[in-house]
């Protein structure tokens, strides 16, 4: 698995992926799609929004974004599992918040329940530097029935 920005996604060998999941801001204007290569792709289409209360330099923005939701972390995992032990490349903007929490939620189901702390080592390994985004983890937590496990094992990287 590989964690990055969108800039290092367009730089990388894409068909050395088993897949790429794309995590786009909800207005983009350059969308990167891998189309005619042999590596399945999915496009995720959500703000980097950590849930309420939004911060107030957003309020303005808050009915022009999208946030996360239960959708989304549904498809990263189906496609996750999906891809199996092929390699996995995950990027958003710029590799710091929502790829991290997306491949995170990946490699909790992946290594399966009572191993979330773990799989943020594994997150660690992948990116030293990440700030998972608190919403997508919360999802995701809820959606693997991990009982609050995932929330609180992420929180050594505030």
């Amino acid at each position: 698995m590989q964690i990055c920005s969108l800039d290092a996604a367009r730089d990388a060998d894409l068909d050395g992926f088993g897949g790429v999941i794309t995590i786009e801001n909800s207005i983009v204007e350059d969308p990167l799609r891998i189309e005619g290569m042999g590596t399945s792709q999915l496009v995720l289409r959500f703000d980097d929004i950590a849930g309420e209360p939004v911060e107030d330099y957003l309020q303005p923005l808050v009915g022009q974004c999208i946030l996360p939701n239960e959708a989304h972390v549904h498809s990263a995992l189906g496609f996750g599992r999906k891809c199996g032990d092929t390699s996995l490349l995950i990027h958003c903007h710029a590799g710091m918040s929502r790829s991290p929490a997306i491949a995170l939620a990946i490699l909790a189901d992946f290594l399966g329940p009572g191993n979330e702390e773990q799989a943020v080592e594994e997150l660690l390994g992948l990116v030293r530097l990440c700030t998972p985004n608190n919403l997508v983890v919360e999802i995701a937590d809820g959606l693997l029935g991990r009982q609050g496990k995932l929330v609180s094992a992420v929180k050594v990287l505030e």
